[in-house]
């Protein structure tokens, strides 16, 4: 099982920390990642959220969707998507989809 967690550093940042098995079974628990950002962007002007998938230890299209819903609400609300400590289920599972996705 994985984990989520949302971190508002401050100085216009959000790190969103991903460990574990980030699958199905976390779908819930990243649609309230997702909210907790949009909420957090709201109330800052926010500048950068950053995924840091550094425990990582399996990543699905689960993973792959939230992903790709953060950097979508990124470009729509103008706040950049960065991706750090990528393990390499991570990295295998965004090669398959030709990250990042094109403009």
């Amino acid at each position: 099982m994985g984990g989520v967690r949302v971190v508002d550093r401050g100085s216009k940042e959000i790190v969103v920390f991903l460990s574990g098995e980030v699958g199905r079974d976390m779908a819930d628990e990243l649609d309230g990642a997702l909210a907790e950002v949009s909420l957090l962007e709201r109330l800052d002007d926010l500048d950068r959220v950053v995924v840091d998938a550094g425990e990582v230890t399996a990543f699905d299209l689960t993973g792959v969707d939230f992903l790709r819903a953060l950097h979508l609400k990124g470009k729509q609300e103008g706040y950049e998507l960065e991706l750090a400590m990528l393990t390499e289920p991570v990295r295998e599972a965004l090669d398959r989809i030709e990250w990042p996705p094109s403009p």
